[in-house]
């Protein structure tokens, strides 16, 4: 059978508010709602009818006829199951149970965390302040900069003697290492030191689930955490459980104060920006949006896809929409040292830029 366009969820929530709550958070985000039950009997019944479980199953501790023992097998048959209690005292029946999230990315970024890491139980959401300033960079396509200006961006934040991580989250393509020089990246089991006041840890598929405790912890360490977050691709899908390579962005979306978005203003560019705003209009993320773009062409035809790059970026009110010039020849010369910008050609243009570009982090 094949697998459904949209992730599908099913509630039985005795609370009509919290119900009503939770199923348009989801329907909000794309998920298909195939039941919503008003007691055990009728989700037990819908259940037996499927051939297919649900992705997940969002429950009350006060449903009507709740049956533990049944309750128990659903989750142990790999059905995510969250549980909501609607009063502290139910944490003595139900020790697995959820407080009741009020504001919808709580109760997103909840199932959102389950579909990173299934095998394990999902935290509490958490309000209390972090150290960490977290902004994460990505590109609409291929080739498009982000690892160069994410290299760059936190060495700029580490001069003004802020304790910086650098965090190369391109687990199948990483090359923070390779532009540095900085062998054995990814085998250091905590953050590297490889400048002053400026830290990094490379991720992996191998190394995933320790990289993202380590990125939990770190939000208490550092003054700034800058991530490397790799190519978008299906970003729409990735938010729904439906590509399970997404893991770094999916902890992108929960943790981070800010996603810039980076792009050269060129046909391609132009269309995965339109394709990454679209999918942004219909997913809630925590992130504030901006749009950088990289490297504009030279002459008409690149003053035309300016326009459309500005006009499609615009399409969301992006927090900002962000420029640096094109120079493949510092591009060449920080890469050939194995430095950043501000080693290899302190005065060039595109050092000052991204020098600029690191004084809107978060501004």
């Amino acid at each position: 059978m094949a697998k459904p366009e949209h992730a599908t969820a099913v509630t039985a929530i005795h609370g009509s508010d919290f119900e009503s709550f939770a199923a348009s958070t989801l329907f909000s985000q794309g998920w298909n709602v195939l039941h919503r039950a008003l007691d055990w009997s009728s989700l037990h019944e819908f259940l037996q009818g499927l051939e297919t479980p649900p992705d997940v199953l969002l429950i009350s501790t006060d449903l009507e006829g709740i049956d533990l023992q049944s309750l128990g097998n659903l989750a142990a048959g790999g059905m995510r199951v969250f549980i909501f209690r609607k009063r502290a005292e139910d944490m003595r029946r139900f020790p697995d149970s959820f407080a009741e999230p009020t504001v919808a990315l709580e109760l997103i970024a909840m199932i959102r965390g389950s579909m990173r890491r299934p095998m394990l139980r999902v935290s509490e959401p958490i309000t209390e302040a972090t150290r960490a300033h977290i902004l994460a960079i990505a590109g609409a396509h291929a080739g498009a900069g982000c690892t160069s200006l994410s290299i760059n961006i936190a060495t700029e934040l580490s001069l003004l003697a802020n304790k910086v991580l650098v965090i190369d989250g391109n687990s199948f393509a990483p090359a923070i290492a390779i532009l540095l020089g900085q062998q054995g990246l990814n085998s250091a089991k905590s953050f590297q030191k490889i400048a002053n006041n400026l830290w990094a840890l490379e991720v992996t598929q191998e190394n995933i689930g320790e990289s993202i405790a380590l990125m939990d912890a770190a939000k208490l360490e550092f003054d700034y955490i800058v991530i490397d977050a790799g190519v978008i691709t299906e970003l729409a899908q990735v938010l729904r459980g439906q590509r399970w390579t997404g893991e770094i962005l999916l902890w992108v979306t929960s943790h981070a104060q800010e996603l810039w978005i980076i792009s050269k203003s060129n046909r391609v560019g132009v269309e995965r920006v339109r394709k990454i705003s679209q999918a942004l209009s219909q997913n809630s993320i925590k992130p504030a949006i901006s749009f950088v773009q990289a490297m504009s062409a030279q002459g008409k035809k690149g003053t035309i896809h300016d326009q459309a790059f500005l006009a499609t970026a615009g399409t969301n009110t992006p927090k900002n929409i962000l420029h640096y010039p094109a120079d493949a020849r510092s591009i060449a010369m920080a890469e050939n040292e194995q430095a950043s910008l501000y080693e290899s050609n302190e005065r060039s243009l595109l050092r000052k830029s991204i020098a600029s570009l690191a004084g809107e982090v978060g501004g």
